[in-house]
């Protein structure tokens, strides 16, 4: 629990970090993706993860609605851990504000799709 509110996390959270290259599929436009960002991942669970990128919107495509805010975007990440295998992860972004200490920087919390095996998996190794 933190100082003015409960904490909403129901998983457990790793402090790991890793490369993440991802893109940003319209809501609206399905067609439309973005170019690949290359971004730092942490704070992991099997459930979603925090990205810190140099870019909310890539080509355009904001990481959570379209420019209405009326649909949602999603997004397409392969997390790509030191000495591991890439892992790709899908899903939308829950949260978004500016990163603290990194001007020009961007922080977003992505809730996945379906968390994969092998994510389970790198989670679980120490």
């Amino acid at each position: 629990m933190t100082l003015f509110s409960k904490d909403r996390r129901k998983k457990e959270r790793k402090q790991r970090m890793a490369t993440v290259v991802f893109t940003v599929q319209s809501g609206k436009h399905p067609n439309r993706v973005s170019s690949p960002v290359t971004a730092t991942a942490r704070d992991f669970s099997s459930v979603g993860m925090s990205v810190v990128t140099p870019k909310i919107a890539p080509d355009g495509i904001h990481v959570m609605y379209d420019t209405l805010m009326t649909t949602r975007n999603r997004v397409d990440a392969t997390i790509l851990p030191e000495g591991g295998t890439p892992i790709r992860v899908s899903g939308t972004v829950v949260w978004f504000r500016a990163a603290e200490g990194s001007e020009g920087s961007y922080i977003f919390g992505m809730q996945f799709d379906e968390p994969s095996e092998d994510l389970k998996e790198w989670l679980t190794l120490e």
